[in-house]
């Protein structure tokens, strides 16, 4: 099982998506959360504690690993929460060594890769979409190669929910397989 939830910031979506996997932990070895996030700034930590703490006693191996997912060995009926794909694309987009225009694909291609080898897994993104642009050109690459990605993921998904306001609003993932 693959479910893709994308919400605005501080819209629910994290805890939505830990209880549905908790849920499709049940019947998997492992509950794996993967935390994509680098820590830059106390407000960032402040996050990260918030998450946490909200995970503690539910069952979660927290793995924090900013790049290369797809590499990443997990037991094959692992249920895995990734917190976020659009944290992880800006990882690996944006580098020490400049700007990487393949992350988008790698990206992808990192997520099938470690989808296909383990029982379930929850993908969180943010939309970023709605806020009216006015973005210099490196920012607007970014929101269109993850605009992409939505896309191309949310269309490999067996179940796909927008958090809005704390509520989870289902959409069919057959309608966006029509699109790919």
């Amino acid at each position: 099982m693959y479910i893709f939830i994308a919400g605005m910031t501080r819209s629910g979506k994290s805890e939505y998506a830990e209880k549905r996997a908790v849920e499709l932990g049940r019947d998997a070895s492992s509950l794996v959360y993967i935390a994509a996030s680098e820590v830059y700034d106390a407000e960032m930590m402040r996050r990260v504690e918030l998450h946490r703490a909200r995970r503690a006693g539910m069952g979660f191996m927290t793995i924090e690993r900013t790049h290369d997912l797809g590499e990443l060995m997990l037991p094959e009926d692992a249920c895995v929460l990734i917190e976020s794909l659009s944290v992880w694309l800006a990882n690996e987009m944006f580098t020490g060594s400049g700007v990487n225009n393949d992350a988008g694909e790698k990206v992808y291609q990192d997520f099938m890769r470690l989808r296909r080898r383990v029982k379930h897994v929850v993908l969180v993104s943010d939309d970023v979409f709605s806020d009216g642009g006015g973005y210099d050109e490196l920012t607007k690459e970014y929101v269109r190669t993850l605009g992409g990605l939505h896309v191309r993921l949310a269309a490999v998904a067996d179940e796909v929910y927008e958090i809005v306001s704390g509520i989870a609003v289902r959409y069919s993932a057959d309608a966006g397989r029509a699109l790919c």
